[in-house]
């Protein structure tokens, strides 16, 4: 049997057409049916339509599946024989059949009669039980409750407190006794957090006027260091930050882990419309999931020649032009080192993972910083005489570099004993301890040291050693005339406004955010995108996604973390 289905989603959205070649068309709310509806006031498999024989020849046939039944035109049927024009009511969806065109056996014309909230809030209607029901009213209820909690809450502790207790007593529910119920736990209203809990043994610490809210001072009297969240005197004297204050985010008495803000809402107050706010408070941020911009980044640029400092750092905005590179004096392709294969190291192959250079810091919110003899040095080796492969040339000032040279050729020259092809006579022979060239013959012998030096330097500066990773370039006439492009610091974090914990994120290989593996070059950005971190990351309530609220990433007292989150100036020279 060839069935034609038409869907009709909405009322305003297109016919979608599907044909069927099924012997018997199988409708209900199991994934194994032919037609799936989602409602759960039909079965499983809840009806079946088939061909059968009857007096004017082959007819669709309804079947019930369900002891629920189905209605059609409005009237419940087990089993019907279907014409043009009838209507099958399935839940919140109805099947009309059409008329029987070329080609198919049956046309059917599947329809949404009421969308799925309706449904969902008719149910809710349906079942919902009002006090009235009950034989209450709201005012008969209430004033029940108000003596309840007269009774309860200031009678009776006042009369124990005044008939039992000398003085007052502190608030800490584990000191009581199980045999008296002390006024104080009455009136406390709720446990302090983990953080305040050395407080629970004086409650004047804080609220240190009767009936008056907790002030500020009580709290900077213990935290002084914290800083403001606007960045300047100037700024914090306007609105809204002149109101603020401690208690409007920390909320005590609200259990061990109560005191710090978690709704996005503490947050998204104010940098929803950023724009009525002082300062330069970004772009606007609504919510993690769908209206928080790309991350900004903090990168570093090459400066102009004769500039005081050879870097600047830049803001730049995930998804520009400005964020797909930065400067970094450095050549270094992950794509070369993060090959499968491996890579040639001195004792043979070696197989390189982002941990053999990138270290975690103790708290492992960051990293160590990349050291040439730390993690370069066991490959990148840094001797150049292989006479003497102990000796290394020092990591640093290519002026260093060309002194260690010429005075390990140059202290040769004078020893004598240089078993090299070419050498001269001066340098070859070999002489009795303390014995001295003459002045004639030790020019002979620094003239040749001079020349294997700088035969070595050409081959360490432009050949193997500082050309593999540095930029090198020459001036003619210097003594030393190599200088190597100095190497950006890493002395800023690369995202600007936010923490990024690492530890939390050790699960995760490295390269399903950093796309290290195809990377060919230095200048390369290698952050992800926001669109990577809502991958798994959002703040919709999703059971399959991670809560991540705004504290997740920022914090709010910005001198109090002034390395991770305080804006800088679009342009500052790098010391």
């Amino acid at each position: 049997m060839k069935v034609l289905l038409r869907r009709i989603e909405s009322p305003n959205a297109p016919v979608t057409e599907q044909v069927l070649d099924v012997t018997t068309l199988r409708i209900g709310r199991g994934s194994d049916q032919d037609v799936v509806l989602g409602d759960l006031r039909l079965a499983m498999a809840h009806a079946e339509i088939a061909l059968h024989k009857g007096l004017m020849g082959l007819a669709p046939h309804l079947q019930a599946r369900s002891r629920l039944g189905v209605k059609v035109n409005g009237t419940p049927q087990q089993s019907d024989t279907l014409k043009a024009g009838d209507v099958i009511d399935l839940g919140r969806y109805t099947l009309t059949v059409g008329k029987a065109s070329a080609g198919h056996d049956l046309v059917l014309t599947l329809q949404e009669s009421q969308p799925a909230h309706e449904a969902r809030n008719e149910r809710k209607a349906a079942f919902k039980t009002t006090l009235a029901d009950t034989g209450w009213s709201r005012r008969r209820l209430s004033w029940l409750l108000f003596a309840v909690v007269i009774a309860v809450a200031l009678a009776w502790p006042l009369l124990r407190y005044f008939g039992q207790v000398a003085a007052p007593e502190v608030a800490e529910r584990s000191t009581v006794p199980e045999r008296a119920l002390k006024a104080d736990i009455l009136w406390n209203s709720g446990p302090l957090s983990n953080a305040h809990q050395m407080l629970s043994a004086d409650c004047g610490l804080c609220h240190q006027q009767p009936f008056l809210r907790v002030q500020d001072a009580s709290c900077k009297g213990c935290h002084a260091g914290l800083g403001d969240h606007a960045l300047t005197p100037a700024v914090a004297s306007q609105h809204p930050f002149s109101e603020q204050r401690c208690t409007d985010c920390h909320r005590e008495h609200n259990g061990p882990h109560g005191l710090i803000p978690t709704a996005n809402a503490a947050c998204t107050v104010c940098h929803a419309d950023p724009a009525a706010l002082p300062g330069k408070p970004g772009l606007p941020t609504a919510d993690f999931s769908s209206a928080h911009p790309e991350f900004l980044l903090k990168l570093t640029r090459k400066t102009p020649a004769g500039a005081k400092q050879p870097f600047l750092w830049i803001d730049a905005r995930q998804g520009t032009p400005e964020a797909r590179r930065e400067d970094t004096g450095l050549k270094f392709p992950h794509d070369l080192h993060l090959l499968k294969k491996g890579i040639d190291a001195p004792e043979g192959k070696r197989v390189l993972e982002c941990a053999s250079c990138h270290t975690p810091t103790a708290d492992r919110a960051s990293f160590l910083p990349v050291t040439m003899e730390s993690h370069c040095a066991d490959c990148h080796r840094l001797d150049f005489d292989p006479q003497y492969p102990d000796r290394l040339l020092p990591h640093g000032e290519p002026a260093a570099v060309v002194q260690s040279v010429r005075d390990h050729f140059a202290r040769l020259a004078l020893a004598g004993g240089v078993m090299t092809t070419g050498a001269p006579t001066e340098v070859g022979e070999r002489r009795r301890p303390g014995e001295t060239l003459s002045p004639a013959r030790a020019k002979a012998a620094l003239a040749w040291a001079d020349a294997e030096a700088q035969k070595t330097l050409t081959d360490v500066f432009e050949k193997r050693s500082c050309f593999l990773c540095h930029a090198v370039t020459t001036i003619a006439g210097e003594p030393s005339r190599w200088q190597i492009t100095p190497v950006a610091p890493t002395t800023q974090p690369a995202f600007r406004t936010l923490v990024f914990p690492h530890g939390a994120h050790q699960t995760e290989s490295c390269t399903s955010c950093h796309a290290s593996t195809d990377s060919k070059h230095s200048e390369d950005v290698l952050l992800p995108g926001i669109g990577q971190c809502r991958d798994c990351h959002g703040d919709t309530g999703v059971m399959t996604e991670t809560a991540s609220p705004c504290q997740s990433c920022h914090v709010y007292h910005l001198e109090a973390s002034a390395n991770l989150t305080v804006p800088r100036p679009a342009a500052q020279d790098v010391p």
